[in-house]
């Protein structure tokens, strides 16, 4: 992705899995030491029948450091009573400069 654009990134799951036991989903971006940059859930995401979706907007991809960015999906459910916790494997992401990288209206 570049800075300054208004990607979105989407997680493609197994068509076996169920999307309606979920309770909370969050997708995390963090630089690749694990520092955490943004955390979206709720409203921020688009969770369609097999994919979760996360819009940056471009304050948010500016505010990206170049070079790699870890994320992640994180998901609570319930299983028999219990709230239990998920999660996607760690994915890297290129995080590339832009000659102008400011906000345009």
């Amino acid at each position: 992705m570049y800075k300054g654009t208004t990607p979105t990134i989407k997680f493609i799951l197994p068509t076996a899995f169920d999307l309606g036991n979920i309770n909370e989903i969050y997708v995390t971006l963090a630089t690749m030491s694990g520092k955490v940059i943004t955390t979206k859930t709720g409203d921020d995401l688009d969770v369609g029948d097999h994919s979760v979706g996360v819009y940056l907007d471009q304050e948010e991809t500016l505010a990206l450091p170049k070079g790699r960015i870890a994320v992640q999906l994180n998901w609570t459910y319930e299983d028999e009573g219990k709230t239990k916790r998920a999660c996607s494997p760690v994915i890297s992401i290129a995080v590339k400069g832009n000659l102008l990288e400011e906000v345009l209206s």
